[in-house]
């Protein structure tokens, strides 16, 4: 484009900017538009749209006398084609800001999902047990030494939990989400009910007892197996032999750690030492294995392990020791 064109064409866009420009001359600012490429109207209008925010339009009479002054059939008009140019401009920054606002999205939705996939890990003590509400209500009591574990979205797309240690359950229910519970070996899957889970690590054994509702117990593995579970039974798993069994129970000696005391009624001296396991976190060694057929009837109100092995001591003569975790009972 030569010097005398260009500054031709900013002299009347000066004057259709200015509203002072008369018929003739926006023919000729018609004509050179449309003579130019796309790449020297883009030079050509780079200073104007620096200055083209203070425009105002032409009043619509002053358009329509202009409009009908031209021969609409030749070619298209300026203000279209210079219309045309800023929505390019337009369109360039806002294809800038969507690229923008996409990255910044897709960040944030990175940062999101990051923080959802984020583990919640809630540790109970060495003693006593601890309650924890979950974000949809369910509480859970932890014994002893135990611990639980849900990410921080819990309850948006499902409800599953981990468990290591022994855990009292009270779902609420949900029957489109099922509450699941997960240990090393087995999954527990409810929609609303009340059970009691002991699976401990170190412990070779995992049982389920089931108070309320209903539930599925599904192991994991290689072979898969899958129990339907009513109240007032438990399933137990053994890690050793793989082996899954159900069986009937009062849940008495499975939810004894839930309470500060402990009452017996002609309960068998095995079953005893058994709630205090469950209760303490400890393992009873027992030299002489016919005290466990005797039955016992007492209350325990005390949550010191000793002092009810030194009751126990009076009523049956016998001697005990404490290494750590382990009670020895001669």
């Amino acid at each position: 484009m030569s010097t005398n064109i260009e500054n031709e064409i900013k002299n009347l866009l000066n004057k259709f900017r200015s509203e002072t420009i008369p018929p003739e001359d926006f023919k000729k600012l018609k004509s050179g538009i449309n003579q130019l490429s796309d790449s020297d109207l883009k030079n050509s209008f780079e200073e104007e749209w620096e200055i083209f925010d203070d425009y105002k339009p032409l009043p619509q009479d002053k358009i329509q006398a202009l409009y009908q002054k031209l021969d609409k059939k030749a070619h298209i008009s300026p203000i279209i084609k210079v219309k045309k140019y800023w929505l390019q401009i337009a369109a360039s920054i806002l294809l800038i800001m969507a690229c923008g606002l996409t990255a910044l999205y897709y960040i944030q939705n990175k940062d999101m999902k990051e923080l959802a996939e984020q583990n919640i890990v809630i540790n109970s003590g060495e003693y006593g047990n601890s309650l924890v509400t979950l974000p949809d209500g369910s509480l859970v009591h932890l014994n002893a030494k135990s611990s639980l574990t849900y990410r921080q979205d819990f309850g948006h797309k499902d409800r599953k939990v981990s468990l290591s240690g022994e855990g009292y359950f009270e779902v609420k229910k949900n029957t489109e989400k099922h509450f699941i519970v997960a240990t090393d070996v087995m999954d527990i899957t409810v929609t609303g009910t009340k059970f009691n889970v002991y699976a401990y690590e170190n412990k070779d054994f995992v049982e389920m007892a089931l108070v309320e509702g209903s539930v599925n117990v599904t192991t994991k593995g290689s072979t898969h197996k899958t129990l339907s579970v009513k109240p007032n039974q438990k399933v137990t798993y053994n890690k050793l032999t793989g082996q899954l069994s159900l069986e009937e129970t009062s849940n008495k000696v499975e939810t004894a750690w839930l309470t500060k005391e402990l009452s017996f009624r002609h309960e068998k001296m095995k079953d005893v030492f058994r709630c205090l396991e469950r209760k303490f976190g400890v393992v009873f060694e027992i030299s002489n294995q016919n005290i466990l057929q005797d039955a016992y009837t007492g209350t325990f109100n005390d949550e010191n392990i000793e002092s009810i092995l030194r009751i126990l001591k009076m009523h049956y003569g016998f001697e005990y020791s404490i290494n750590e975790e382990i009670i020895t009972i001669e």
